[in-house]
């Protein structure tokens, strides 16, 4: 068997599910693949569909289980892959008929441990492609990929180097490695995966290919009110810390994920749970919350010691740093008001 494509699924609605797995279950090179889809305890007819879809192509495997999380989903598909290479694909997106044969043409030509491959998003009015037509020298190396994942990188724009899909992966490596998800995470788990995948790896190579698609579905579900981030989230950044002392990284990694601290400091904890309008606390009461929280380990050293740039990320550093608290919540609130015109706007 030469590729596994490894399909997570829970509650996926019945006409993305089907056309995702038929997606790959149609591929050009059909006989060199096998398609596992984990049922990660799904309360709609995304068992229904499973089944029916499995009764008809033999080559899809489907693995139920209780619900244990994205995470538990994508190792049972691991712990269940035979083939030379592993393709990771999300339940309600798609890849193009030809992505395993010419993705796998790649990866023998190059000998390559990741083949990076390009993607388009799907918007339900337009897609927007995402395809690197030439590559930066030096960008495929593996400390800017992990430094990529953490902190960005402007020459990788279009590449989502977090993300498991988008690559065809030597499954030696996963298997011989023992790289695995992190059970227990609910934020960030594939990132954290990503990167200790790509630490296991020596060899990179990138594909000029659009082979596959990202469906987003809007935002409603990423800006929900969430009372368990700051557990969540500082599950996912304690991960980020273990991965740099683990591996004796250097201090760019550390400066980077000192930044992730501000930003998830920021960014979700402020617009999940501090401002947002689903939030019954009083606003007092979320003050004492938020300073009690900026004044313990390590966010108190991440705010004395972190610089910014541009005008309004030094404007909420001054804030944080004088402990205005009150108004940076309300330049936060602001901040939310004019990105959700935007992005209505863009999703019409």
């Amino acid at each position: 068997m030469k590729i596994s494509i490894i399909i997570p699924v829970y509650n996926t609605d019945s006409r993305y599910l089907r056309a995702s797995l038929k997606s790959c279950l149609t591929q050009t090179i059909a006989e060199e693949i096998e398609v596992i889809a984990v049922n990660d305890g799904s309360t709609n007819d995304a068992g229904k569909v499973l089944g029916e879809m499995a009764e008809r192509y033999p080559l899809l495997k489907v693995i139920n289980q209780e619900n244990k999380g994205t995470s538990v989903a994508r190792n049972a598909g691991i712990e269940a892959a035979t083939g030379d290479y592993i393709m990771f694909v999300d339940a309600d997106d798609w890849i193009e008929e030809d992505a395993c044969e010419k993705t796998l043409r790649q990866a023998y030509s190059s000998n390559s441990d990741i083949t990076f491959f390009g993607y388009a998003t799907n918007y339900t009015n337009r897609e927007i492609n995402r395809v690197l037509d030439k590559v930066p020298d030096g960008v495929f190396e593996k400390e800017r990929l992990e430094l990529a994942i953490l902190k960005g990188d402007p020459a990788l724009g279009p590449v989502e180097v977090g993300a498991p899909w988008g690559k065809l992966i030597r499954a030696s490596v996963i298997r011989e490695r023992k790289v695995r998800y992190t059970p227990g995470l609910k934020k960030g788990q594939d990132t954290v995966f990503v990167l200790n995948l790509i630490e296991n790896c020596s060899s990179f190579h990138y594909y000029s290919y659009l082979g596959y698609h990202y469906r987003m579905l809007g935002s409603s579900i990423s800006h929900r009110f969430n009372p368990e981030i700051i557990n969540i989230m500082e599950k996912t950044l304690t991960a980020y810390g273990d991965f740099v002392k683990k591996y004796d990284k250097r201090e760019a990694f550390k400066e980077a994920v000192r930044r992730k601290y501000y930003r998830v400091l920021l960014g979700e904890y402020l617009m999940l749970y501090f401002c947002h309008p689903d939030n019954s606390s009083s606003g007092s009461s979320r003050i004492r919350e938020f300073n009690t929280l900026t004044d313990r380990e390590p966010y108190r050293t991440m705010i004395g010691k972190i610089n910014v740039k541009g005008l309004y990320d030094r404007l909420q550093l001054l804030l944080l740093r004088k402990r205005q608290t009150r108004i940076l919540f309300f330049v936060k609130r602001f901040e939310i008001f004019v990105r959700n015109i935007l992005i209505h706007q863009f999703e019409r």
